[in-house]
């Protein structure tokens, strides 16, 4: 059953705005592009455990996607979590091509042509969440309860190597196609309960409760300033900013593209990386509308819940709601 589903974080889809919005020729435009590319290449690679985890027994086992929480040490994030009465499951998920190599001093090094890339030990990682999601867990006097943990590589063009010769490896690290084979060989190892089922919800709740979804915080961190940001409505075909309204429509002049729901995104950019309020001349200026009336319908149109009157009112935006509408 999942508890906690599939849902895309809020800080990568702004930062996946900024990377868009960024005027061409800032400083920090790469870093920014190939900072949005990485964290959502890796939640695709958790959103592909969807399917195998979806023919686990509902009622057996309470799955939990992305989970953030405090402790004394700052936050500690979980791609998976999986509960059951018997065992909880910590899964580290790992979206990426070529070729990893475990070698004989605890790196991860992933080659591509004749390039080397070093990466933190994924086994050290998923061993420190494990470490921290017990000392959190005590805190509330469950019964022990036995905590398993493994790394899954998503990619199926990747290549695992283990140049240590380190035993422990194979059993943590696998591939994507094995996770539900590793989930049946650990209920066959973990045949006694030691949690109740009511214990079980009390523990999902305090789950639940304790989560903290992060912040990216994008244009503070990189001390981007409103104006740097480019208006318009981007075309959902070729990307190309700004499109023209016209009739009714949204027009894209390099690709042709027509939409009546373009400005949808770039609502909801706004909401990202601006402000989640925004009045009628804020987003005649963000759309590059001159007409007023025009504004007003389109933000009518999306149902926008809002406060004040005539001049002074503001519309608040939910950009989930925007994109996925």
């Amino acid at each position: 059953m999942f508890i906690k589903p599939f849902t895309i974080p809020k800080h990568i889809l702004e930062m996946e705005a900024l990377a868009k919005r960024l005027v061409p020729m800032h400083p920090e435009k790469q870093s920014i592009t190939l900072q949005a590319g990485n964290i959502r290449a890796g939640y695709d690679g958790e959103l592909s455990l969807q399917y195998p985890l979806s023919f686990l027994p509902y009622h057996q086992y309470l799955i939990f996607h992305y989970i953030r929480i405090p402790d004394s040490n700052g936050f500690f994030q979980i791609d998976l979590l999986i509960l059951s009465t018997n065992f909880i499951l910590i899964i580290e998920v790992k979206n990426i091509r070529d070729t990893i190599t475990f070698d004989e001093m605890g790196q991860s090094v992933r080659k591509s042509g004749d390039n080397e890339t070093i990466f933190s030990n994924p086994i050290d990682q998923v061993n420190l969440q494990h470490l921290r999601l017990l000392h959190w867990i005590r805190k509330f006097e469950f019964p022990p309860i036995p905590i398993e943990k493994i790394v899954v590589y998503s990619n199926p063009s990747t290549l695992l190597k283990n140049r240590s010769n380190d035993s422990t490896i194979p059993k943590i690290t696998i591939r994507k196609e094995k996770l539900l084979s590793k989930i049946e060989e650990l209920a066959s190892k973990y045949v006694t309960p030691s949690f109740n089922e009511e214990q079980l919800i009390d523990l999902t709740a305090q789950l639940l409760d304790a989560h903290v979804p992060e912040k990216a915080n994008a244009m503070k961190r990189y001390g981007i300033a409103n104006e740097e940001l480019l208006m318009g409505v981007i075309c959902p075909r070729c990307e190309a900013i700004p499109m023209n309204w016209s009739y009714g429509r949204w027009t894209c002049i390099f690709c042709g593209c027509k939409s009546t729901s373009a400005h949808k995104k770039a609502l909801a950019d706004y909401g990202l990386l601006v402000s989640n309020l925004i009045n009628n001349r804020q987003a005649r200026e963000f759309l590059i509308i001159d007409s007023e009336h025009t504004v007003r319908r389109l933000l009518q149109k999306e149902d926008l819940d809002k406060y004040g009157r005539s001049s002074g009112r503001k519309y608040i935006i939910d950009p989930e709601k925007l994109m996925f509408s």
